[in-house]
C-alpha cells in the first residue's frame, strides 16, 4: 500500500467522526443534511462510514455546521 493511501485513510479517520458528531449535536439527520448541503445522501453516508471525503463535500458541510479547518504541515 502506498503513503498516500495510508495517509488518506488516516485523515478519513481523524476528519469523518468528526463530522458526524457535529452532524449529531445539531440533531440533523442525513436527509436534512443533504437537502441544506446539497451533497447526496449516499455520499454523506460514505463520509460518515469513513470511506470518502472529497474536498468539495467537506467545504459544504464545514459551511453548513459553521466551521472551519485549520491545515498544520509538521
Amino acid at each position: 500500500m502506498s503513503t498516500y493511501n495510508l495517509m488518506s485513510k488516516e485523515i478519513l479517520g481523524d476528519i469523518c467522526p468528526q463530522l458526524k458528531q457535529l452532524r449529531l449535536e445539531r440533531g440533523l439527520s442525513l436527509e436534512e443534511v443533504q437537502a441544506l448541503a446539497h451533497i447526496s445522501h449516499k455520499l454523506l453516508k460514505r463520509v460518515e462510514q469513513n470511506k470518502c471525503l472529497p474536498f468539495s463535500c467537506l467545504r459544504k458541510l464545514l459551511e453548513l455546521y459553521g466551521k472551519k479547518m485549520k491545515i498544520v504541515i509538521e
